[in-house]
């Protein structure tokens, strides 16, 4: 309660503390937009999931830039939970020190950075601890988020290998492995 009440306190702290984003930010929000309007986008130089997100997102708020004010809301809504799965992760990788490891992590400037930014990264850190989340608790549940990784950065893919290399490693009999397969 005490990591997310701190993630919240960062996501209000930092919410629109950048008034005019990155070039690359309509990139970003264009396929989003186009699939919402029932449209094939017209390329896709970034993958469609974080400006989905955005966009949907701006619709609900309304404002007079509403996709800047939903890619700010999206990175404050998923600032808190990035800094609770930081926590879970790293309890199976560091053990009792993982609290100490997230707090770190998440005052770091570049992550700071990210939360004021209304780009993809603050979205695929999520999606990529969500992943790693479950691919330590050996569910197959990995396979979704990382599939959704994958569209929202094209290299999040790797996930999909690295849960089908860890299902390899732990699953017990033959059938699971093909079933994994």
């Amino acid at each position: 309660a005490v990591l997310f009440t701190f993630g919240i306190y960062h996501s209000i702290l930092y919410f629109g503390h950048k008034v005019v984003p990155i070039s690359d930010f309509p990139s970003i929000v264009q396929p989003g937009r186009e699939l919402l309007s029932l449209q094939i986008p017209t390329r896709f130089k970034y993958a469609p999931v974080t400006g989905l997100l955005q966009v949907s997102l701006g619709y609900l708020v309304g404002g007079q830039y509403p996709d800047l004010t939903g890619g700010w809301l999206l990175n404050a809504i998923l600032h808190p939970f990035n800094l609770i799965l930081l926590w879970l992760v790293g309890k199976k990788v560091v053990g009792k020190s993982a609290l100490w490891l997230a707090i770190i992590i998440i005052i770091n400037p570049w992550i700071i950075y990210m939360l004021r930014e209304p780009l993809v990264e603050t979205t695929y850190f999520f999606f990529i601890l969500l992943t790693l989340y479950f691919i330590f608790k050996h569910s197959n549940w990995c396979y979704f988020f990382a599939s959704i990784t994958s569209m929202v950065r094209y290299e999040g893919a790797a996930l999909i290998l690295a849960a089908f290399v860890m299902d390899m490693l732990y699953r017990n009999s033959k059938q699971e492995r093909i079933r994994a397969f």
